[in-house]
């Protein structure tokens, strides 16, 4: 009878290792999407995919509160990459990239208000940069309150690239630490 209770003892913690650990210690894993297959109802932003159908862009410039960009507007927001509205600066990068004589880009000495033209560009990377603003302040989120508005949006999921989708010539993608 002490052989056998072993036994059982022991089978249990092998079908818990094999079945049941994964489970318990990561949990459900998140959602993913494949980049090209972003529905219009959605924005990426850094690598995130959030469902804006129901959204309301807070007040202040061309908007009142009511206003949801993918509708209204022409921000060409649907399915879209938005992630240099959203910039992150200052970290990394802080000393290294500096603003050039007779920019309009804000910000006191090193520490810069953005880095990049804030445009919305294609999900694939299949049209070219879309380079114009590059001094305009008008996109870019760059206030606390934006960033804190935005930090507390929350995502459908992650947005994934394959490795076809580097390959393929109709893409402008690269890759980076990876």
């Amino acid at each position: 009878m002490g052989l056998i209770s072993i036994i059982l003892q022991l089978m249990a913690g092998v079908g818990f290792l094999t079945f049941g650990f994964t489970e318990a210690v990561c949990g459900t894993p998140p959602n993913r999407y494949h980049a090209g297959q972003i529905e219009n109802s959605s924005v990426i932003i850094h690598g995130f995919d959030y469902d804006f159908s129901n959204f309301k862009h807070p007040a202040g410039g061309p908007f009142n509160g009511q206003t949801n960009p993918l509708i209204q507007g022409g921000w060409n927001l649907a399915a879209n990459d938005a992630s240099f509205l959203f910039q992150k600066v200052n970290q990394n990068c802080l000393g290294l990239i500096q603003k050039a004589k007779n920019s309009s880009i804000t910000g006191n000495g090193d520490d810069l208000d953005w880095y990049f033209p804030c445009n919305v560009h294609n999900q694939s990377g299949g049209i070219g940069a879309n380079l114009t603003g590059y001094g305009s302040s008008t996109n870019c989120h760059t206030s606390s309150t934006a960033k804190s508005q935005f930090n507390n949006l929350k995502a459908l999921g992650q947005v994934y690239y394959t490795w076809d989708d580097v390959r393929n010539p109709t893409n402008n993608l690269a890759v980076y630490e990876s």
